[in-house]
């Protein structure tokens, strides 16, 4: 479900809650799946618990998931029409252009980037 890069420059907890958002947003996790427990899912990924704790909880914090005690975690109803996530997305996606053009990309070469995600 979730796979760690050691050598990439983001935290470890946003590889998990990116990975996670990915997974609402293309439809994979549906609204009251439930999540792996965040225990199993720091022993499967040789992870510290809190790690994957804080990725739950900022998780939680935006909407995206709801616990239940002594249930787990689950994926909310409204989770993939989060507007303040995709707001967030949009201003980080808006620093990244202007980073990019910056630092001589062309629109051409930006547009050809974001091709090869969505065919991802």
């Amino acid at each position: 479900m979730v796979t760690i890069d050691y050598r990439s420059r983001v935290p470890i907890y946003e590889q998990i809650k990116n990975q996670i958002l990915e997974l609402v947003m293309v439809g994979v996790l549906r609204p009251h799946d439930q999540l792996p427990s965040i225990r199993s899912m720091a022993e499967d990924l040789k992870l510290n618990v809190n790690t994957v704790k804080r990725s739950f909880s900022d998780l939680e914090a935006a909407g995206v998931i709801y616990t239940l005690t002594g249930r787990g975690s689950f994926v909310s109803e409204d989770a993939a029409q989060n507007t303040q996530l995709k707001a967030k997305a949009l201003a980080d996606i808006e620093t990244a252009l202007r980073t990019g053009r910056s630092n001589g990309l062309t629109k051409d070469e930006i547009l050809a980037a974001a091709d090869r995600i969505f065919k991802d």
